[in-house]
């Protein structure tokens, strides 16, 4: 959800807390830098304490999707502190997805595999990417997609087989056995797990919250924190309250209300890792220099702060890196590195210690054939094959595979490129392969040209 990277070397040497759960905890009708996850952060690591929350949020997730999330995790156990936000809809969403059943003798099994077509679908990232690029049109759309929200919830809602109120028997021992292998994974990872409770009224099922206590879970209940601070707020109902967005019909927090979970959070926070405690004083202070850091920029006779570019670069650190710019000298020479060979009709690209800055800008890819009418008829213009890509690293080692035509190559050029605030093409580094194309070594040219 952040705008942060969290390297490995990072990870190691600080404590992380992750939070888990769906809409609430991902926040994506505000911006990254508002979501209770940062402020929580930077309050965090006020001192010389070394921190990372880190927002494993995704709207729509249940119990036992998040509990999936966690289990997948390369790094699961480097989180310190995990914190599971449920939500009203949560023991729904684990009877809905088909994730998990309970077998004959009641316990947790997964459920019966999804169809192909959905398997397809979901690791082309399609379900995710729609609903992104949905949540990125105009504000002329809001209502209309505030009324699809809503009926997909009644239709999950009937598809999980609510009555006019409470939950159906079966999702309570369900939720159990979920909830207490999500609790038994952490534990054996060193990890303390909680379960927190929205600011809502008291929406919950009394049986959820039974099994939560039973479980031995512990559990920090928002809606008691956000009256202890504003005692109004325990008279006002969800629907008026002025911790949550407008129209009435959105029903997640806002800005106001993420902020206030981010200093409850704190609280308990503080004192689980042994933080010398802020007065009421200071945190209100770090709280308005953190959000004035992200406020419209001064003029340029009153330039930002060094404390406000601090936070800046690294709550937005993603984000500004995809601001486009001119990569420095060193930097070209940096991103030099990349050994690239041909096997079996493959290009294939590595290279060791590869991190987010490597991978970055844009890979090139320009395929040469020894006949030009190989190539697909609006590019026999051009004489090669256009193959560019983007790509992605996973863990510490960037290795990518790129299936060659099957025509007879004369020869390939590849490499990375920029584009400049003008829209021109940049090079960072290329190479070229001469025909005729065979496995193996044969690379000519510089890198870092």
């Amino acid at each position: 959800r952040q705008h942060r990277d969290f390297s490995a070397e990072d990870l190691e040497n600080s404590v992380n807390i992750g939070f888990f759960g769906d809409s609430f905890t991902e926040n994506v009708r505000m911006k990254a830098q508002f979501s209770f996850t940062e402020p929580l952060d930077y309050l965090l690591n006020i001192g010389e304490g070394s921190i990372n929350v880190l927002n494993f949020g995704v709207s729509g997730y249940g119990t036992a999707q998040s509990l999936l999330r966690y289990e997948m995790l390369d790094f699961r156990e480097a989180l310190d502190h995990l914190f599971y936000i449920y939500c009203e809809n949560d023991s729904a969403n684990n009877l809905a997805s088909g994730l998990f059943r309970l077998d004959d003798a009641g316990q947790l099994a997964r459920g019966e595999a999804s169809p192909a077509r959905f398997t397809l679908l979901s690791r082309l990232h399609l379900p995710y990417l729609l609903l992104d690029a949905a949540g990125r049109l105009s504000a002329h759309l809001e209502e209309l997609d505030a009324k699809a929200r809503w009926l997909r919830h009644e239709s999950m809602r009937r598809q999980a087989g609510y009555e006019t109120q409470g939950l159906p028997s079966s999702a309570f021992p369900l939720f159990r056995q979920i909830l207490r292998r999500w609790k038994e994974a952490a534990e054996s990872n060193g990890a303390t797990f909680r379960l927190v409770w929205l600011p809502m009224e008291d929406y919950d099922f009394p049986g959820v919250a039974a099994i939560v206590e039973e479980e031995g879970v512990e559990t920090l209940n928002l809606r008691d924190c956000f009256g202890e601070r504003d005692p109004a707020h325990l008279r006002t109902p969800w629907e008026l309250s002025p911790y949550r967005f407008e129209p009435e019909h959105d029903g997640h927090w806002n800005e106001a209300g993420n902020r206030l979970a981010a200093v409850c959070l704190h609280r308990l926070l503080e004192g689980d890792l042994g933080l010398p405690r802020l007065s009421e004083e200071v945190v209100e202070l770090a709280l308005r220099r953190y959000y004035s850091a992200f406020e419209t920029p001064a003029p340029e006779n009153h330039p930002a702060s060094p404390q406000a570019e601090a936070i800046r670069r690294k709550y937005l650190a993603l984000e500004q890196e995809l601001t486009p710019r001119v990569p420095s000298p060193a930097e070209r020479a940096s991103r030099a590195r990349f050994d690239v060979q041909l096997r079996d009709g493959w290009l294939v690209y590595g290279k060791e210690n590869c991190a987010w800055a490597d991978v970055k800008y844009q890979f090139f890819l320009h395929v040469f054939p020894v006949d030009v009418g190989d190539l697909p008829p609006e590019r026999r213009e051009f004489g090669f094959d256009n193959l560019d890509f983007p790509a992605s690293i996973h863990e510490a080692t960037c290795t990518f595979w790129k299936k060659l035509p099957g025509y007879a190559i004369d020869r390939i050029r590849t490499g990375q490129f920029f584009m400049d605030a003008e829209g021109g093409y940049n090079s960072i580094w290329e190479a070229e392969m001469a025909g005729p194309i065979q496995d193996g070594p044969g690379w000519r040219g510089h890198r870092g040209s």
